[in-house]
């Protein structure tokens, strides 16, 4: 509360400066428009009266510019604001008073210079208080009551009707009676509305503030499940000999599901997986979650790929909705049998570089994870993995970046890249790879996360 009350504060405050800007700059903007005024009257107005609206207009040019300055200068305090208010309304007043030593004194009632009271008032409804308004209001009502007093005994004024307020010299109770209670509920208008935008104000700021505790927490909540999933990849890869295996992820703009892993299986095979759980934010790391500890799970248990696909697919089929589907791709490769055996389930096919520099695809061999009770013709698939070969595996990240003219990188960049970079690191190889997707996307940040999986059978070096 204790900070909202201050954030409040800090708002008025930031505001009442604004409105006091925007006071000046009308009050300036509105003495020009009286001086023209001024200037087209001169001929036909008494010398006195002349007299009277060019010193009045001099004192609140030197009053304008005064407050012009201290407010360029960051001097504003909370009082100025009544004080200018309560300069603006004596400056009427005082050029009313005035006009009881010109002609007739009744004149300075029916004076038009009264109606630069409403505006006056009305400036400040823009300070977000309604007791800045009522008590200026109140003042502008007390000066005028003064007037009429004061008039009234210099010279007579008649109970009348609005004619001979409207049409004669004369002053008339009703006349001025009806200009006071209009005055009067101008005030209180105005006061009003000062109180609800000031209490629209609060709600705003309370509103600002809260929402901004409740991204914060979610802020925070997002930090800590990307802490996790990063936990959860693989921190140490398999020490097969010959083999070389690098894996990343880039997050994109929110916690995402993507997934790889390096698990050895013997000291001649290692099972490389590589996930996508349909959907974004916690519900998709949460499936992620459950994914991994299933995979090292089955992979425990010395489970074929197809036994483990299939009991991956009833858990998710039993525990998710069919949208929170997922894409998986598991291959174990096998050292010393220089092979690569694999299912694919929905995933976007792994390229597999030859040692003799031919590409091939790992195609697609069932629907993804969690869809149906059962995977449709899934089936294991081998392919020959020789030293000089290089596998990668990516998710859609990867393959559906686009460029400024609405292209994908997709296949043909993948495999472009791929036979260019034969002779790299894998750690370089990665790198190399995430940089170029991101410079094709114009740097933009990635929209879902991309991850890359590779492994390279190193040629044996002669001896």
């Amino acid at each position: 509360m204790e900070e909202i009350s201050e954030r409040i504060e800090q708002a008025l405050r930031r505001n009442e400066a604004r409105a006091e800007r925007i006071a000046n700059r009308t009050r300036l903007s509105f003495l020009v428009l009286v001086t023209i005024v001024v200037a087209l009257n001169l001929r036909i107005v008494w010398g006195y009266a002349n007299l009277y609206n060019l010193s009045a207009l001099g004192v609140a040019y030197l009053y304008g510019l005064a407050v012009l300055v201290t407010l360029k200068r960051g001097g504003y305090r909370p009082a100025m604001k009544y004080a200018t208010s309560l300069v603006d309304v004596t400056l009427v007043c005082l050029v009313l008073f005035l006009y009881t030593t010109v002609e007739i004194p009744s004149v300075a009632l029916k004076n038009p210079t009264f109606l630069l009271l409403f505006p006056v008032i009305a400036l400040t409804v823009f300070r977000y208080d309604p007791k800045l308004t009522a008590f200026t209001g109140g003042y502008a009502v007390l000066l005028y009551g003064c007037l009429w007093v004061y008039v009234g005994q210099r010279t007579t004024i008649d109970w009348g009707g609005y004619s001979t307020e409207l049409f004669t010299p004369n002053a008339t109770v009703i006349g001025q009676a009806t200009k006071m209670l209009i005055l009067i509920a101008f005030v209180s208008v105005a006061a009003y509305v000062a109180r609800d935008t000031r209490s629209l104000l609060h709600r705003l700021v309370r509103r600002e503030v809260r929402v901004r505790s409740e991204n914060q927490a979610l802020e925070r909540e997002l930090e800590l499940a990307s802490l996790v999933q990063t936990q959860l990849l693989p921190r140490h890869r398999p020490p097969i000999g010959g083999l070389h295996l690098y894996g990343a992820i880039l997050p994109g703009r929110y916690v995402g599901g993507d997934y790889y892993d390096f698990i050895e299986r013997s000291e001649n095979t290692v099972l490389l997986v590589v996930a996508d759980v349909a959907g974004k934010g916690l519900p998709a790391a949460l499936t992620m979650s459950a994914v991994r500890a299933s995979v090292h799970l089955f992979t425990s248990m010395s489970l074929g790929l197809r036994e483990m696909m299939d009991r991956l697919n009833t858990l998710l089929y039993d525990s998710t909705s069919p949208d929170a589907y997922v894409t998986l791709f598991a291959a174990e490769i096998d050292r010393a049998q220089n092979s690569i055996t694999y299912v694919n389930a929905g995933h976007p096919p792994p390229l597999l570089l030859h040692s003799h520099g031919g590409v091939s695809r790992l195609a697609s061999t069932t629907v993804p994870l969690g869809m149906f009770p059962t995977l449709p013709g899934l089936q294991a698939a081998a392919e020959q993995f020789f030293p000089g070969s290089t596998l990668v595996a990516c998710t859609d990240g990867v393959w559906e970046r686009t460029n400024s003219a609405g292209e994908l990188y997709g296949d043909s960049g993948l495999v472009g890249f791929l036979t260019g970079s034969l002779t790299i690191d894998c750690a370089t190889f990665v790198g190399r790879l995430l940089e170029q997707v991101r410079e094709f996307g114009g740097k933009r940040p990635f929209e879902d996360d991309v991850t890359v999986a590779v492994a390279r059978f190193e040629p044996a070096r002669a001896e």
